[in-house]
């Protein structure tokens, strides 16, 4: 079994496991603009950011090979859904996402508007 799965993949999958977290916290933030409609648009952002990131992460950080940075891509890809789903069904994330205009308090504004 050691020669199926080598170090070299552990490492592999252990950085796109990093790089797919990244990747679905930035495809969330993006799911709140009005031009990501579709599902089409989210699995375009999903493949673009697990290669730009994932590449430029994992060069960056891990001193990998374009090579491997190309494998930890692609397992990023593949896994950011995924790693999502499965979060998300066990309930450990609940990520609902709030506008900026949420979370400014309701205080500010009327003191401000009660000053003028």
């Amino acid at each position: 079994m050691d020669t199926l799965i080598t170090t070299e993949m552990i490492n592999c999958l252990m950085h796109a496991t990093t790089v797919s977290i990244i990747v679905m916290a930035l495809i969330q933030k993006f799911k709140t603009l009005s031009c990501v409609q579709k599902d089409c648009h989210i699995f375009l952002l999903n493949l673009i950011f697990s290669f730009v990131i994932g590449i430029s992460f994992s060069i960056t950080f891990y001193n990998e090979t374009i090579e491997d940075s190309i494998w930890i891509s692609l397992f990023s890809f593949i896994g950011a859904p995924s790693l999502y789903e499965m979060l998300k069904k066990q309930n450990v994330i609940n990520m609902d996402l709030k506008s900026l205009d949420d979370t400014l308090p309701k205080n500010n504004e009327e003191s401000n508007q009660k000053e003028v």
